[in-house]
C-alpha cells in the first residue's frame, strides 16, 4: 500500500502529465491552423512541428 506522501506524489505527476497533454493538444490545433507563411515567419516547417508534437509528454 502506498504511503500518503507517495500517493500525493503520484497524483501530482499524473496531473502534470494531463496538463502537458492538454497544452500539446492546444498547440497542435493552433499550429495546424497556421498558414505556410505564418509557419515560415515562426521559423518552423510542418514536418518540424509534427516531430515536436509526436514526442512523448515526458520529454521537453
Amino acid at each position: 500500500m502506498l504511503r500518503p506522501a507517495r500517493a500525493v506524489s503520484v497524483w501530482r505527476k499524473l496531473a502534470e502529465i494531463i496538463r502537458l497533454r492538454r497544452e500539446r493538444a492546444r498547440m497542435h490545433c493552433q499550429l495546424a491552423a497556421m498558414s505556410e507563411r505564418e509557419l515560415l515567419d515562426f521559423g518552423m516547417t510542418r514536418s518540424e512541428i509534427a516531430y515536436e508534437l509526436k514526442k512523448p509528454v515526458r520529454r521537453k
